[in-house]
C-alpha cells in the first residue's frame, strides 16, 4: 500500500494549487489524484477564462472569495510574465439593463473600492459615456473594470503543475477514487486502477464531485448538489465588432445559480455570448440531459433527498429552468437575450456552439443555493466544496489561505517545513496575510 502525507483528490486549478503550496513549504511526500489524463480537463478549462477583478463581490459576505480575487490578480499577471503565458487585457463593461439596476451599478463600483481596487481601474459611466466606448451597446449606465483580463487557465494550471512537481510532489493521473475510509491513523483511498493509497490526511478539492467526495467519509450530509451547464455561442468573426470588452449584465435573480447573459472576449480572440444555466444530471454532461438514466435516477435519490425537493417546488426556480431550456433548443430565443444589451445581434452572427461547463451548485437543507465555498472538517480530512465563480482566479491565493488555515488548525503538524524555501514567483506567508489579514484595502500581490 503507498503511503503519503497528504493526499489531495482533484486536478484543477485549486487541487493543483494546493499542491503546488504544500510542496513548496513542506519535505513532504504528497500525491494528487485526478482520474483524468491530465490536469484542468473540466470547469478549470471549461469557464470564460477571465480573471476577474472584485468588484462585484460583496467585501463582507463575500469576503475571502474578494480578497482572494484582489491578491491573485497581480500573482496571476506575475506569473504570466514570467512564464511565457496568454495575458490579455481586455476589461469588463457591467451594464444596466433596466433603470432601476443602475442603483447596483454604483454599488458594485464602491464595492470594488472597497476591495483594494484602485480608482484609475474602475469608472463609473452613463448611457451617453458608454456609448462612446461601446456603441452598439444598449445600457442605463455601466462599471467599467479596467483591468479583467482573458486568460487560458488550462495552460497556467498545467504550468503550476510542473512547479509543484519541481518541488516533490507527485501527480496521478488517470486515477479514479472509488472509496475512502477512516483508519486509526488516516485514510485509506481504494482507485479504479485497484491500487491502494494510505495517506495521513486528505484534502479533498475534487470540484464538481467534492461533495459526493465528502460523503464517503459522512462529511457534509446535510447538503446536496445540483449540475448546471453553461453553454455559449460563438460570435461570427466579422461581427468581432460589436463589443471591444467583456460586456456583462447585472444579474435578475442573483438568489439562483443562472447566470444572465455575457459578450466575452477569449485570450485567443474568440469572442463567445452565453452562458445558459441548464439543470443537467451530472457533473460532466456536457451534452443532453444526462448521459445514462441510470445517472439521473442516482441524481434524484441521492441524499438529502428533501434539499432537491425544497427547490423543485420553487415556482422560480422552476421557471426559469424552464427558460433556460427553451434558450439551448433555440438559437433565436438565444439571440433575443443578447438583444437585450446588444439589440443588432441577430441569429446568423452565432457562428457555432462554444464552451461549454458544468457547475455544481451546493443547496443546504431549506433549499437555499450557497454562494460562498463551503469547507467541511472530516475524519483526517478536509473538504472544499461550492467553489465556484471566481475560483480560477482567486485560486493560488485561496489555496495558499487554506494551506495556511490548515496548519494553524495543526492539521499539517506531521509535515516538515523546509528548511530552505523555493525559489519562485510568489511568496507564500505574503499572499496568505493578503488573503487573510485585517486590512480592508488590498493592493494587488506582484512580486515583480
Amino acid at each position: 500500500m503507498d503511503q503519503w502525507d497528504v493526499a489531495i483528490i482533484g486536478g484543477g486549478i485549486l487541487g493543483t494549487s494546493t499542491a503546488f503550496w504544500l510542496a513548496d513549504q513542506y519535505d513532504a511526500r504528497i500525491v494528487l489524484l485526478e482520474k483524468e489524463r491530465d490536469v484542468a480537463e473540466h470547469t478549470s478549462r471549461r469557464n470564460t477564462g477571465v480573471i476577474h477583478r472584485p468588484f462585484y463581490l460583496d467585501p463582507e459576505s463575500r469576503r475571502i472569495f474578494a480578497r482572494s480575487a484582489q491578491t491573485a490578480y497581480g500573482m496571476w499577471k506575475q506569473y504570466a510574465q514570467a512564464k511565457g503565458l496568454p495575458f490579455k487585457p481586455v476589461g469588463t463593461f457591467e451594464v444596466a439593463v433596466t433603470p432601476d439596476q443602475t442603483s447596483r451599478v454604483k454599488k458594485y463600483y464602491s464595492w470594488g473600492l472597497k476591495n483594494g481596487m484602485q480608482p484609475d481601474e474602475l469608472e463609473l459611466l452613463t448611457a451617453e459615456e458608454v456609448k462612446k466606448y461601446e456603441p452598439h451597446v444598449h445600457c442605463y449606465g455601466a462599471v467599467w473594470s479596467k483591468t479583467d483580463t482573458a486568460v487560458d487557465y488550462r495552460t497556467f494550471t498545467r504550468s503550476l503543475r510542473r512547479d509543484a512537481e519541481q518541488r516533490g510532489a507527485v501527480f496521478r493521473t488517470g486515477t479514479m477514487v472509488k472509496s475512502i475510509k477512516p483508519t486509526t491513523d488516516g485514510i485509506n483511498i481504494h482507485t479504479s486502477n485497484d491500487d491502494k493509497v494510505q495517506t495521513r490526511f486528505l484534502i479533498n478539492c475534487a470540484g464538481g464531485n467534492s461533495l459526493n467526495v465528502a460523503h464517503m467519509l459522512g462529511v457534509g450530509m446535510q447538503y446536496t448538489d445540483l449540475n448546471f451547464r453553461g453553454e455559449y455561442w460563438t460570435i461570427r468573426k466579422d461581427q468581432y465588432h460589436l463589443a471591444n470588452h467583456n460586456i456583462y449584465t447585472i444579474p435578475k435573480h442573483p438568489e439562483l445559480p443562472f447566470l444572465d447573459p455575457h459578450w466575452i472576449i477569449r485570450a485567443d480572440g474568440r469572442r463567445e455570448v452565453g452562458p445558459s444555466a441548464l439543470p443537467v444530471a451530472g457533473s460532466y454532461t456536457y451534452h443532453g440531459f444526462f448521459r445514462d438514466p441510470i445517472e439521473l435516477i442516482q441524481k434524484l435519490l441521492e441524499p438529502p433527498v428533501m434539499n432537491k425537493l425544497a427547490v423543485l417546488v420553487n415556482r422560480d426556480f422552476l421557471q426559469l429552468a424552464m427558460e433556460e431550456w427553451k434558450s439551448a433548443l433555440s438559437k433565436k430565443e438565444w439571440a433575443k437575450r443578447i438583444q437585450e444589451f446588444l439589440p443588432e445581434m441577430k441569429v446568423e452572427y452565432l457562428a457555432k456552439p462554444g464552451t461549454a461547463g458544468v457547475r455544481a451548485s451546493v443547496i443546504d437543507e431549506k433549499g437555499n443555493f450557497l454562494k460562498e465555498a463551503i469547507e467541511l472538517e472530516g475524519p483526517s480530512s478536509y473538504h472544499i466544496t461550492n467553489y465556484n465563480s471566481p475560483g480560477a482566479t482567486g485560486a493560488p491565493a485561496f489555496s495558499a489561505w487554506i494551506v495556511n488555515k490548515l496548519a494553524s488548525m495543526g492539521r499539517l503538524d506531521h509535515l516538515h517545513p523546509r528548511t530552505q524555501s523555493v525559489k519562485g514567483s510568489w511568496d507564500y506567508q505574503t499572499v496568505a496575510e493578503s488573503v487573510g489579514g485585517s486590512n480592508h484595502t488590498l493592493q494587488p500581490l506582484d512580486d515583480s
